[in-house]
């Protein structure tokens, strides 16, 4: 999948004492704070959005009218200046303007405003699928050359029709209702060829009404390519551009000339927006411009987002990606995402999570792997089956307790290329430009599905009079429709995409004149998923109604399905590649390969084969490797089924997993290879094969019901949360007597219990993909903190020390009180890595929280699975110093010395120091701890400013000053929340843009922030001009008392002082017990009141491989001082 990643900096310990930031890429920074006489730029969303007048193209007049008479109410309402630079917005009620500190906190407390908000990076993870070449096009129109399996067409003149997923999501079928036309669709991703043949319509016109950068490298731009050239052909290609197959493949698999294909999209009526956000300077501004552009501009009514990060947390309200995509969609645009492909062990990545929008998984197509011999393909008869979720398919279940909502091919289909573009090159052994390219993942999942929203829109339209169906009608169409697959809800969602039945669905929904004879009758369902959540053991309930959206009388019978294990089967395997015999990959190179035999009962519904290996770095001819290993499942006739598809390229999981559904009974083949020779793997191989049945859970009823044309009933579902806190997924199925049957996922979590001090949690940890910037694994936990409570302690016991694993800590807020990991400090200047992991919050906030236990690529390969324990508890932590004074009168100069001790009641070291801080607010300038203020545009992310935030800060604010319009941009450490200047403001031409998060509770998240600043697009030939910018930063916090010192000196004493250098912690272990020293010089005259934050280090790296890398720095105690002097 591709993704706007906004890069980050990892942590590295300094040589000298003290923690520095050490470079890798960047995330964006923070706001400065004000004082109540400054200016700042404030976004304010007002509570009536204004439902009487939606953002539709039709009510535009009457909602911009509104929005500006009540924004107007708002403005007039606050004292002191008139505020400036004022921008009311129509697409969601809101507006931005500069106004005072004073005039800020005016309109947090206005009854009728919702929000105030302050006004992030991108680059391109590794492509899901192998690249590719073919050759010269020509023009011909498709046709069906070849009988079903075959690889390439029986008479060159007749191409086979690629690509295979039309077949799969029976577009072909639904290609007879409906082709798109009319209907406008966008899609974000690279640089592509507008102008490509196979984007040309027969009649001479163009697929394309709108091509654009916002990337800042310009149109026509030729560096990569493969994610655009991917979208559009899965959306509209129109199958003119005829390719040789022959001339793409690796020399040692030769296929016979005139083995041509061409690609068709599946809504080749449709007409494409692109939009390039994409590029060596583009931030997640590139983004917002582009979503703001699609919605105001073009007024498309598709939007696909092939892009996603897993962030934490993973939905925000400040996270002002997800707020675009959300007022896209209040405008009447359906947004399509990719799920992501770092596997199916919990890594959604967003704008995924979001559930306005439709988030798409990926099955397995597996025709082109026959035809390139990809995955070890030959070991097989030749035949093949598809529509098993693939292994790179981001799945499981989402922070906030989601999962996707459908599957869609992902793994692996043709699109069209263009030669003159970096990423079209083919397989040959040394591989050369091409017109055709091999793609896949969940950013060829997003397209089909965005293809089919086409459909739909152009099939309602045409039966409803020309109106439009809403986004969430649309998304109830397509996830109503589905296929169900028979796996795991947390695999599939909802089922495959089917491109026909949605189409019918959309013909004689509700208000229809009446639909085309042969249409077949369809169900509905009010959701395609629910989350239910209680106490552990706990019975939860929902309740769904499902409607006949079909002319004729409808039975369905309702069930419900979990999975229940069959047989197990483990061994362990020596491989070595230096001895094994090998064979030509699809790419022309040698892999050593080793046959492994398991069987499969008769009765099985699902097989899912892992495998773990060691895959430690090694040297080979002065270049570090960690060796992969891949694995083939043939059924027991030789079928190709499926493979692993790691996604680290030579970077190791350690880890794989291959599920298939309903596999055949007999003894099958795992077909296991690794680079040949001495970079290949050499070791032993851990192999499972867990087979099961499915089985029903929990209860639904009425357990048939008959539905007449139009009727709609309800379905109850009754539920049981999991015996401890954590999560667990359930199906519940829907079979219309019409043979459709469709699918809804139920997850169910279970609060970790605390009412009775502590609470106990658990979860068992296998890998992941090797996805670059993915977590391997996620677990997420929901609990809540009574009022009161002195501290709040999180202690996770893990069974393998080897393998990296963070804690996030969400508060109630959304803020990051806490990230940390098993890596701590061993002494001041080196890290150690251990069995524990803890989490430590003082006075934390009442209300629920979430906790996120991400596994770090990669897995140790010891184990193939290892679990882990964790408790919730409050007030553990034992700090005290008796010495403080409290009321004492003290006099000037006059050091008083107070000892602090500080009990350690974690699971792994702590190094702690004192932070100590006024009582009373400040507002101070901080400092970069990393890059710098002043940037030359575009920008080179590497030295945009990085800030440190310390505890008792409750706004940030970071503005710009540029010489040309642009937005800045602030992100937390893990992402979750990302703030932006005004867009408005800066299209306008303001040159200056400032970003801000505050908290009227609480506190924002501790520790690194990062900035960045973009150039407005869209972008002409010559790119972003050249520029400047200045950064200014501000925060609102309790101020650093200098009265005070200790012997360890201040670990935040970097966020505002160039020469601070953390000081020099002392490092605790579990239930050691040190005392630390603080000194008092009372300075000057008067009454004194302060607090000592006992802290733990900030900064110390969490992970190397993904989000979260940096950890927040944790607070143990505030332990309250006063004095007079005199």
């Amino acid at each position: 999948m591709r993704r706007s990643s906004r890069a980050f900096r990892a942590c590295a310990l300094a040589a000298a004492g003290g923690l520095a930031l050490a470079g890798t890429a960047q995330l964006s920074t923070s706001p400065p704070a004000v004082a109540d006489s400054a200016q700042e730029s404030v976004i304010v969303v007002l509570n009536d959005q204004l439902p009487d007048a939606p953002p539709t193209k039709a009510a535009s007049g009457a909602r911009h009218d509104k929005a500006a008479t009540a924004q107007d109410a708002v403005l007039n309402r606050l004292t002191g200046a008139r505020p400036t630079a004022v921008r009311h917005f129509t697409l969601g009620n809101a507006f931005a303007a500069t106004v005072t500190a004073a005039q800020a906190t005016q309109l947090a407390q206005d009854p009728a405003v919702a929000q105030v908000l302050p006004d992030s990076k991108v680059t391109l993870p590794e492509p899901a699928t192998p690249r590719t070449d073919p050759a010269a096009p020509q023009a011909s129109a498709p046709g069906a050359g070849a009988a079903p399996g075959a690889i390439c067409p029986s008479d060159p003149s007749k191409p086979l029709v690629e690509p295979e997923a039309l077949t799969s999501i029976n577009a072909t079928g639904a290609a007879a209702l409906a082709d798109g036309s009319g209907v406008k669709v966008a899609f974000l991703a690279d640089n592509m060829d507008p102008n490509y043949p196979d984007f040309i319509r027969p009649d001479g016109s163009k697929v394309f009404v709108d091509y654009q950068d916002f990337s800042g490298d310009g149109p026509n731009t030729t560096d990569s390519g493969a994610e655009a050239f991917g979208d559009a052909s899965s959306i509209a290609a129109q199958g003119v551009v005829v390719h040789d197959l022959s001339k793409f493949v690796n020399e040692n698999h030769p296929l016979p000339p005139g083995c041509n294909i061409v690609v068709k999209g599946v809504s080749p009526g449709a007409s494409l927006v692109g939009l390039n956000v994409f590029g060596s300077t583009a931030t997640n501004s590139a983004i917002l411009q582009a979503i703001d552009y699609a919605v105001t501009v073009d007024h498309v009514d598709v939007l696909n987002e092939s892009l996603g990060l897993n962030q934490y947390p993973d939905a925000s309200s400040r996270e002002l990606f997800q707020v675009f995509n959300d007022q896209a969609v209040a405008a009447g645009v359906t947004v399509t995402a990719s799920s992501g492909d770092a596997g199916i062990t919990s890594t959604i990545g967003s704008p995924a999570t979001d559930p306005l929008v439709i988030s798409t998984g990926a099955t397995t197509d597996n025709r082109l792997y026959a035809q390139t011999t990809y995955a070890a393909f030959p070991f097989s008869n030749g035949k093949w089956v598809n529509d098993n979720i693939s292994a790179l398919s981001s799945s499981g279940i989402t922070q906030n307790g989601r999962t996707i909502d459908l599957v869609a091919p992902g793994e692996g289909n043709w699109a069209d290329c263009s030669p003159a573009y970096a990423e079209c090159r083919n397989f040959h052994t040394v591989p050369q430009p091409t017109d055709l390219e091999s793609f896949g993942g969940t950013s060829e999942s997003a397209p089909l599905t965005a293809g089919v929203a086409a459909l739909v829109i152009q099939a309602y339209r045409g039966t409803h009079h020309g109106a439009s169906p809403t986004p969430a009608q649309v998304k109830q169409l397509i996830t109503g429709t589905t296929r169900d697959l028979g796996l795991p809800a947390d695999e599939q969602g909802a089922g495959l995409l089917d491109a026909r039945a949605a189409v019918e669905a959309a013909l004689t929904a509700p208000g229809s004149s009446g639909a085309p004879a042969g249409v077949s009758s369809n169900i509905t369902l009010s959701a395609d998923q629910v989350t239910l959540e209680g106490a552990p053991g706990s019975t939860q309930t929902a309740t769904v109604q499902v409607s006949n959206v079909g002319t004729k009388p409808l039975t369905v019978a309702t069930g419900t399905r979990t999975f229940a294990p069959l047989s197990s089967q483990t061994q362990t395997t020596p491989f070595d590649a230096k001895t094994l015999p090998t064979f030509p990959y699809y790419n022309g190179t040698n892999w050593a390969y080793k046959k492994i035999t398991f069987s499969v009962p008769a009765g099985a519904q699902r097989l899912l084969t892992r495998m773990a290996w060691q895959g430690s770095p090694k040297v080979v001819n002065g270049t570090s490797v960690t060796p992969v290993v891949r694995l083939t499942l043939l059924a027991p006739d030789g079928t190709f089924v499926a493979n692993s598809r790691p996604q680290g390229g030579a970077a190791t999981a350690n880890y794989a997993n291959v599920d298939v559904r309903d596999p055949a009974a007999g003894t099958w083949t795992a077909v296991l290879y690794s680079a040949s020779g001495a970079a290949g793997y050499s070791g032993d191989i851990q192999f499972a094969a867990d087979t099961q049945r499915a089985v029903p859970y929990g209860q639904v009823t009425p357990p048939v019901l008959t539905l007449a044309p139009g009727q709609t009933k309800p379905v109850k579902i009754a539920l049981q949360t999991p015996s401890s806190g954590g999560d667990a997924d359930y199906s519940v199925t829907f079979a219309s007597s019409d043979g459709h049957r469709t699918s809804l996922s139920a997850i169910l979590r279970a609060l970790i219990p605390t009412r009775n001090g502590s609470g106990q949690f658990g979860g068992t940890i296998t890998g992941g993909n090797a996805r670059a910037v993915s977590p391997a694994q996620t677990f997420s936990y929901e609990f809540d903190v009574p009022k009161g409570k002195r501290d709040l302690d999180v202690a996770v016991r893990l069974a393998d020390a080897g393998t990296v694993v963070d804690g996030v800590l969400v508060d109630p807020n959304g803020e990051l009180a806490d990230v940390n990991s098993n890596i701590s400090l061993a002494t001041p200047t080196t890290v150690t890595q251990g069995k524990g992991l803890q989490l430590l919050d003082a006075n934390p906030l009442p209300g629920r929280w979430h906790l996120v236990i991400v596994v770090q690529n990669p897995v140790t390969g010891k184990e193939l699975e290892q679990p882990f324990t964790g408790t919730v508890s409050f007030d553990q932590v034992a700090v005290s110093a008796p010495g403080l004074p409290s009321g004492a009168r003290l006099a000037a100069n006059r050091p008083v010395t107070v000892p602090v001790t500080v009990r350690n009641p974690g699971v792994e070291p702590i190094a702690v120091g004192i932070d100590a801080r006024t009582n009373a607010t400040q507002t101070l300038q901080p400092v970069p701890v990393q890059g710098s203020t002043e940037v030359a545009l575009p920008e080179d992310s590497s030295v945009a400013p990085i800030y440190e935030v310390p505890p008792d800060t409750s706004r940030l604010t970071v503005a710009t000053s540029s010489s040309v319009p642009a937005q800045v941009e602030l992100q937390g450490s893990a992402a979750g929340i990302d703030v932006f200047g005004d867009l408005k403001q800066a299209q306008a031409g303001s040159t200056v843009s400032v970003a801000t998060i505050g908290e009227k509770k609480g506190y924002v998240t501790k520790g690194i922030w990062f900035a960045d600043v973009q150039e407005l697009g869209p972008f002409g030939p010559a790119g972003a001009p050249a520029g400047h910018a200045s950064y200014t930063a501000s925060m609102v916090t309790a101020g650093f008392d200098p009265a005070v010192t200790s012997s360890t000196g201040d670990p935040y004493d970097q966020a505002v002082d160039p020469a601070g250098t953390g000081g020099t912690p002392v490092i605790v272990q579990p239930g050691q017990t040190v005392t630390l020293t603080v000194t008092i010089t009372p300075q000057g005259r008067g009454q004194f009141a302060g607090h000592l934050n006992v802290v733990t280090v900030p900064t110390l790296p969490t992970g190397f491989t993904g989000l979260p890398e940096v950890g927040t720095g944790e607070v143990l105690a505030a332990l309250p001082y006063s004095y007079r002097i005199g």
